[in-house]
């Protein structure tokens, strides 16, 4: 039986632009849980934050994955901090084949610096959640890739790794 795969890692690290990829070379489908979520919510993320917070973003967020996670099997991209939660963090393992996209902090900020996300204002702050975040990340994983490249390349090593058979019977 097909399991997800879910693509993890901080935010900068590629997960919607490498899932995409690794779901049309898998001829499955993509969801970019963020995306859900704000779906869900009926705004996006930043607005989510300042006018309901992080904690309701976190508890909608555990309750938007358990329920993708019920569906058909496709390539799931979680949100950077999705897996400190230890129930969606247990949902994943159980559930799925976990992806690290395992950018350098460097790489990452370079790709957020810029944008309106609500934990990308500040590189001490951002590099510091970027490595306490490092071993749930490793912990989580079935297949830690370097996600520095371009997209196209990290894709193409994640999807050749879940055709060998590892998504789908494990690591």
């Amino acid at each position: 039986m097909a399991r997800w795969l879910v693509l993890s890692g901080y935010m900068g690290a590629g997960k919607t632009s490498v899932g995409r990829r690794v779901a049309t070379r898998l001829d499955r489908t993509f969801v970019d849980a963020d995306r859900a979520i704000e779906e869900r919510a009926g705004m996006p993320i930043p607005e989510i934050f300042s006018r309901r917070g992080e904690l309701w973003f976190r508890r909608t967020e555990e309750t938007v994955i358990r329920e993708l996670l019920a569906g058909e099997p496709g390539v799931l991209a979680l949100g950077g901090g999705a897996l400190e939660n230890v129930r969606t963090r247990g949902l994943v393992s159980r559930t799925a084949d976990v992806v690290w996209l395992r950018a350098s902090v460097e790489v990452a900020w370079s790709r957020v610096k810029d944008s309106d996300r609500p934990l990308a204002d500040d590189q001490a702050r951002f590099e510091r959640r970027a490595r306490s975040r490092e071993a749930t990340y490793r912990e989580a994983a079935d297949l830690e890739v370097d996600a520095d490249g371009p997209a196209d390349e990290v894709a193409a090593r994640v999807a050749a790794w879940a055709q060998r058979g590892a998504a789908g019977g494990g690591a």
